[in-house]
């Protein structure tokens, strides 16, 4: 059984290696192909015996090991490859893949190459000393890979996914995730749903990562029809989306799958039998505050936006708070990793502008004011130049109503 596993996961690394963006298939079959280790025959006799709960991490990170094409390369091509990569000349950044191609051209007796795999290790050695609890230099390197999917350069974010959790060993193994995302899509790569279903179902049950549950809702909520083999169901949506964080056997829960759950309490949702929940805004609340308080590390900042939604507004079974508002308006955007394309977080600084503005929950301060009025303007324009970007959709809103803030300030 061990030995079909590792085939199936060798596969993976052959189709996200190969494919890693439809316009340079041919160069990346030149380039780099996956550590096949197992024969057809093992893979093709049971396809679906794939059980995420047998796998090791060594040996998923053993499935994904790049192996480079040497054949007729002398050591001195072979590291000028590696320097290709490792400077992005060309081609899509890649430090694994330009460790790969340096240590082949050690092993063919280039000098050069000793001192660039030296230099290699320095730099992951620097990352990760800059990297406390999973976060600081490895995170920021992470959110690189965020944005460039987020502006539909795939073959960049595969990379940056890859070195995340490969080479540079981010110790929350969040490429992982990240990898099993393009293969969700078909982003880039070819897409395979089974596959990115081991990788969720690896993070889940075998590192005991809760966001493993949170994406395997994702599914499950989207259409039938968007990804092969999943029916949509509501029902399992939500499911996932509370295992994410009530699954006793979690090392670490999720902080976004108690907010996805809290979004259908909120606005209240159709089972698949066809029977409906009207929305509950108290569960709703519970939710939302669950995913506010995050894991220790980081929470979720659209979480908290919703929260100071319910308290500037109100909502049945949920006083009318500003201060209490303006609290969790303040903590959407206070942490570091609330990036400014996540959902919510555009219209957050620009209702703290104007809570400031108009004393809302907080003493009136127009310098304040000014100060969130520009800073929505410029979360706005960051989400309006991605593509797929989560808070892309109502950021030309928010532009126009800051802009239109600020000019009124101004006069």
């Amino acid at each position: 059984m061990k030995r079909k596993i590792i085939t199936m996961l060798l596969l993976i690394s052959m189709t996200c290696t190969v494919l890693i963006s439809s316009g340079s298939a041919a160069r990346a079959a030149d380039d780099a192909a996956a550590d096949t280790g197992a024969t057809e025959t093992d893979a093709a006799e049971d396809e679906n015996s794939l059980d995420a709960e047998e796998l090791t991490l060594e040996e998923l990170k053993e499935s994904f090991a790049l192996t480079v094409e040497t054949s007729g390369l002398s050591g001195e091509e072979l590291y000028e490859k590696g320097k290709q990569y490792e400077e992005g000349d060309g081609v899509a950044q890649w430090y694994a893949m330009s460790m790969a191609y340096y240590e082949a051209a050690v092993n063919a007796g280039n000098e050069d190459a000793v001192a660039a795999v030296e230099g290699l290790n320095a730099d992951k050695e620097t990352m990760m000393d800059n990297s406390p609890d999973g976060q600081g230099d490895i995170f920021e390197f992470f959110r690189t890979g965020v944005t460039a999917g987020q502006a539909g350069e795939y073959e960049k974010a595969y990379a940056i996914f890859y070195d995340d959790a490969f080479f540079f060993e981010d110790p929350l193994y969040r490429g992982i995730g990240s990898l099993g995302d393009l293969l969700r899509d078909g982003t880039g790569v070819e897409q395979d749903v089974e596959k990115a279903v081991t990788i969720y179902e690896f993070n889940a049950k075998v590192l005991g990562k809760g966001n493993g549950y949170t994406s395997l809702g994702l599914l499950y909520e989207a259409e039938t029809g968007t990804y092969p083999g999943i029916e949509k169901s509501i029902d399992k949506a939500i499911e996932y989306f509370l295992l994410s964080y009530q699954d006793k056997q979690l090392k670490e829960t999720d902080f976004k799958g108690p907010r996805y759950a809290a979004d259908y309490f909120d606005t209240g949702y159709s089972h698949d039998d066809g029977t409906k929940e009207e929305p509950d805004y108290m569960k709703a609340e519970e939710g939302y505050i669950i995913a506010s308080e995050g894991n220790g590390r980081t929470f979720d900042g659209t979480a908290c936006y919703k929260l100071g939604t319910y308290y500037e507004e109100g909502r049945e079974g949920v006083a009318q708070d500003y201060e209490k508002a303006a609290e969790y308006y303040q903590k959407a955007v206070s942490d570091p990793n609330v990036h400014a394309t996540m959902l919510g977080i555009p219209q957050t600084y620009l209702t703290l502008g104007r809570f400031y503005e108009n004393g809302l929950g907080v003493e009136k301060d127009l310098d304040m004011a000014v100060s969130y009025y520009k800073t929505a303007l410029e979360a706005a324009q960051e989400n309006l130049e991605l593509v797929n970007a989560a808070g892309n959709e109502a950021a030309q809103s928010v532009y126009d109503e800051a802009a239109a803030d600020l000019e009124r300030l101004d006069e």
